[in-house]
């Protein structure tokens, strides 16, 4: 018959070496973690921080485990999106001052907002416009249009007429742009990793921007991932709206969500950089303007890939 967790910090706290050091022989009989075997009196280890478990867990203990490390149900996750929301650069200046027991990392705010947006994206209502042929076309991030025969026709003559790369990239767009569908779908699965890469670059010109700050890069990352995952919530609303019926309103609602975003935004990087609104304007004008064109530039990066691997 096993001991239960309850019972074995019973015999660790009135056996041999309770509030002092532990004997050897005595370890066996008492409390040993079953991660790193460190003598425990109470309900962590001192020398790894494992709780104290059973190794043949229950059902309830295992849901526990996934609801505590997975959706934070003790009260992180809420007091965290609260704070992001309602105090723009607050979540950032608290992170900065040390103070984290209360909030989830700034990584895992970008994660949950990035896969909350993503998971919308997916369930969401689609747009579709009619193309110059009368086929339906599905509007998104990346919108590939429908070719006719004779435009890919002059694609295949282009191909074999050309040489070096040339030939190569026309050969491969040729080819990729007779499935339109795929090629679009393909590249929008790929934008989720191409925003995880972008938000350390983010996180560097504002570096640049504000270099008399003389702040550390990590101090600028933590700052980048905390916009980009309130940027991903709005993002998400302007998602939502599209369950509205009149494409007019869906889409009057969805440019109205961005105006309160660049709000958030000059908020947020006062708080955090402090300075006059206009001083914040002029150098957040500038970060964006080096962010989009670099966002430009991987954007049509991550197509070429795709487009030569078809």
């Amino acid at each position: 018959m096993g001991v239960t967790p309850e019972g074995r910090r019973t015999l660790a706290i009135r056996g041999p070496g309770a509030g002092g050091l532990t004997p050897a022989q005595s370890l066996a009989a008492s409390n040993p973690c079953l991660n790193c075997g460190t003598n425990v009196q109470l309900e962590f280890c001192p020398e790894c921080g494992q709780r104290v478990i059973e190794p043949d867990p229950t059902l309830k203990e295992f849901l526990h485990e996934l609801a505590e490390e997975l959706l934070h149900w003790d009260g992180k996750l809420a007091n965290t999106f609260r704070t992001l929301v309602t105090k723009p650069g607050a979540l950032t200046l608290e992170y900065l001052a040390g103070r984290r027991i209360r909030f989830i990392s700034p990584l895992r705010v970008y994660l949950a907002c990035s896969v909350l947006f993503f998971f919308v994206s997916a369930v969401a209502p689609t747009r579709t416009t009619t193309d110059k042929f009368g086929g339906s076309v599905e509007r998104g991030v990346v919108q590939v249009s429908q070719s006719t025969e004779q435009e890919l026709t002059a694609l295949d003559s282009s191909a074999r007429n050309a040489t070096g790369f040339s030939k190569l990239w026309l050969t491969h767009f040729t080819h990729a742009m007779r499935s339109p569908e795929a090629l679009q779908h393909s590249v929008q699965a790929a934008i989720p990793r191409a925003m995880f890469v972008l938000v350390p670059l983010f996180a560097a010109f504002i570096g640049v921007v504000y270099r008399d700050r003389r702040r550390k890069y990590p101090q600028h990352l933590a700052f980048a991932l905390h916009v980009h995952a309130a940027l991903f919530l709005t993002l998400t609303l302007m998602l939502v709206v599209r369950f509205i019926d009149s494409i007019a309103i869906s889409a009057t609602m969805q440019l109205l969500l961005l105006a309160p975003f660049v709000g958030y935004l000059v908020r947020a990087t006062r708080a955090v950089y402090e300075g006059s609104v206009g001083q914040t304007v002029w150098r957040l004008g500038l970060a964006a303007m080096l962010y989009f064109g670099v966002f430009l530039a991987t954007m049509a990066a991550l197509f070429a890939v795709i487009v030569f691997a078809s």
